[in-house]
Parts: structure tokens; sequence; C-alpha cells
């Protein structure tokens, strides 16, 4: 495949105009001058098969380089290596592409390499599936030695990126940074502490607390923060059903919450807590039993990493059944789903009921901010008007099942794909640190 430059388009152009200047002022009287556009135009010809022929001498090392893993809804950089092997330089183009599974910037880049030259360049992705995903093949076109045509080019690259959730970073760190102190106390230490983590001394913490050895080696007043010894039992509950597959943002339901359940599971496992994990749609996909440690966190992922949205209606009554049967004392249950306008018949209250008997129950779930926009945005479209409507009767329906839910006895976290994570996390600390559960 080959597309006309600038410069041969102005050459195609001239021989065009040398043509219809023949066919005005020679005609009959003059066949020389009616023809006198074929030989320019035998001549670009020529010049065309020249470059083709002269291309194979045009050696290109083209090459990219990407990390093994990557996180999901993460971007992660891909580097871009060419390098000239031939004895002319070369003016080229390249523009990757990637398949669906990837977000990215596909720009077309344009290099000038001289003989023994190499360029480097970076550019971003982000999956948005879990899996083995190929990055796809790269196109580039290099532009003739006379700058008449570019010559079309695909570099195969079967190189994978394996994507798996989200992770947390820097644990011990943010824990100590959200158990800070609020106000004066000079209520004593009590027994039955662990040592959790250092941080700054903060206005109100008690000089109990203070550790002065580390302050001495840190050059900083610190104190050390303590957690009770206990240990919570915790089970997570995803829905994999046809809701699941709805897009908010770039990813679906599904993979945002799949990356809240990866952070709150290593956290939990963190605290020295017991995880369970169940995905669901019509009936339970995948389960893991109560776990604890490296183990418990290796498992919990490899169960994350092959999860998939099955097009059919969630029943979370099975879930909770089988939930109810893991937990042998009272446990945090945390069911990741979508709120539907679900009444007290619903299978999805009996759930909510059962569990909450026995369990402390929330119910984490996306709320979609393209939709919240929608209920007072101006109209500039016949349909605008509508589309608020559905928004206003969308958002009531979220509001009157919270209301159920909260009835029942279930804890209800609504929060944006962005903010989400950090609401269940940050409840989970809050939970945790008044020993709740």
């Amino acid at each position: 495949m080959i597309t006309v430059s600038d410069r041969g388009y102005w050459i195609v152009g001239l021989i065009v105009v040398i043509a219809i200047a023949g066919q005005w002022f020679g005609g009959s009287v003059s066949t020389i001058a009616s023809h006198l556009w074929s030989l320019p135009a035998a001549l670009l010809v020529a010049a065309v098969f020249a470059e083709r022929a002269v291309l194979p001498a045009q050696k290109l090392d083209i090459s990219r380089q990407s990390p093994d893993r990557a996180c999901l809804g993460e971007p992660f950089s891909v580097q871009l290596r060419i390098t000239n092997c031939g004895r002319r330089a070369v003016r080229l183009e390249c523009e990757p592409s990637f398949p669906d599974a990837f977000s990215g910037d596909s720009r077309q880049t344009r290099y000038h390499l001289a003989s023994g030259e190499t360029v480097t360049d970076q550019y971003q992705l982000t999956p948005l599936v879990l899996g083995e995903l190929q990055l796809g093949d790269l196109y580039t076109r290099t532009l003739g030695f006379l700058g008449l045509v570019w010559w079309h080019r695909g570099v195969a690259d079967a190189s994978e990126v394996r994507v798996v959730p989200q992770s947390m970073h820097s644990v011990s760190q943010r824990i100590g940074d959200r158990l800070g102190g609020t106000g004066l106390s000079r209520k004593p230490v009590q027994g039955g502490m662990e040592f959790l983590v250092h941080r700054q001394y903060q206005q109100g913490d008690p000089l109990q607390i203070v550790d002065w050895k580390a302050s001495a080696r840190s050059k900083d007043m610190m104190v050390r923060v303590m957690t009770r010894e206990q240990r919570m039992e915790m089970a997570v509950l995803l829905d994999c059903g046809r809701t699941s597959q709805l897009q908010v943002g770039e990813l679906s339901q599904l993979h945002h919450n799949v990356n809240v359940v990866a952070r709150l599971s290593e956290l939990a496992v963190s605290h020295g807590d017991h995880v369970a994990c169940i995905t669901y749609a019509d009936r339970p996909l995948a389960m893991m039993t109560l776990n604890s440690g490296i183990r418990g966190l290796r498992n919990a992922r490899e169960i994350l990493e092959n999860v998939r949205s099955v097009p059919t209606d969630s029943n979370l009554l099975a879930a909770a059944l089988q939930a109810r049967r893991l937990l042998g004392h009272r446990a945090l249950v945390v069911i990741l789903t979508d709120l539907s306008s679900a009444d007290d018949a619903s299978q999805f209250s009996q759930a909510v009921r059962l569990l909450s008997a026995k369990h402390m129950v929330v119910v984490a779930s996306i709320d979609d901010t393209d939709i919240r926009q929608l209920r007072w945005s101006s109209a500039s479209h016949w349909m605008d008007p509508y589309r608020s409507f559905a928004a206003i009767e969308y958002g009531r329906e979220r509001r009157l099942t919270r209301m159920k839910l909260k009835q029942q006895g279930a804890s209800v976290i609504t929060a944006s794909p962005a903010t989400l994570d950090d609401a269940v996390l940050d409840y989970y600390r809050v939970l945790r640190q008044r020993a709740a559960v």
C-alpha cells in the first residue's frame, strides 16, 4: 500500500495542467503538444518504480519494549526503538495500533533518521480488561528517496502483557496516616495491643505512645500506632452478572469492582484477617474459603484475574446462602453490585436480610457521574428533556434502594469510580479501629 506525498501531488497536478494546456493549444494542429503530458507522466512512473527498487536497501530495525505485567486501569509506558541500518537518511511516520482491550494515544509521529542513527520514543497504554493481552501490530510508512510516495509497512509484534488487578501501595504508611490523633488525650495505652506502624507526632497524642528511640533516629518526634489483637472474618461477594458489563468511564463496572476487591483483600490480609471471596451471577461461579496470609491473597487474586462477566441476571440469594455456610462467626460481608430498584419480596432484599441477621453487611456500588450530570443539564437537543427525566428517575430509584437496604440492616456505600475504592477501604479501617465486627 502506498500514499502519494505532497511533492507527488504537486507533480501530478503539474502533469494535469500540461495535459489540459496541450488539449487547448494543440488539438488537431499539433499532435506533439496534445501528448506532451505523457513524458513527465512516464518519468513519474519510472521514479516511483525506482523508489520501490531502492526500498529494500532502507533497512530499519523497529522494536517495542513493554512490561510483562500491568495493572487494570493503570497506564503503563511502551518504549519504541527505531534504528536506521541503511546508508541513506530516512523519513518515516509511525502510528501505534492496539486492540480494543487497550486505550491510548494513537497519534502519528514523524521521524528523520540519519544513517546509523537510533531514536527512542514512548507512549502510554491503559489496559481495560484482564488476562494475557497482545499489544497489536505497529504501522509505519517510509518516504521514498525522491520524496514522491509514502511506502507502508506493518511490523508484527507478538509481545504480550499480563493484566492483573490493582494492588495496594505503601499499605503501612497509609494506615499510619489515617490513624492520627485528633484531640487531647491522657488515656493510657491498654494491654492487648500490638504494634502496627510509626508516624509523626500530632497534637493531642498521649506521651505514652511516643517512641523516643525512633524519634532519636529520625530526628523527629515519632509515635507508635497500636492496634487491637483481633482477627476479623470478611467475605466479599462480587457480582458478575449482566449489569456488570455496563461501561462506567473507560472500564466496566465489573473491572472497577475487581480493583476494589483486590485492594480490600490485600489490606485485610496485611492486618492478619481472614478473607473469603465469592463471584456470582445467576449462581456462584467461583469461591475461595476463608484464608489469610500470602496464601489467601494469592488465591483471591487468582480468582479475580480469571473473573468474567456473564450475560445473565444476578441472583444474590444463592451467593448469600453460600457465604453463610462459609462464615462461622459474625463477620463483615461486602457486596459489590449495581443497585437495583428491588422491592421487599425480591431475592436481593431477601439475601440482605438473611446476611444482616448475623453479619455486618455493606453494599458498595458505583455512582455514574455522567448520569448525575444529565439531571439538570441545559437542553440543546429535542431528546435532552427525556434524558434528564430518565437521569432523575434513575437517581430517585437508587435513593429508594439505599433507604430500603438501610432499613434491612445493611450499610450502603456509593461513590464515583475514582473514589469507590478509597470509600470502601476507609469504611473497613473505621470498623477495624472500633472493633465493630
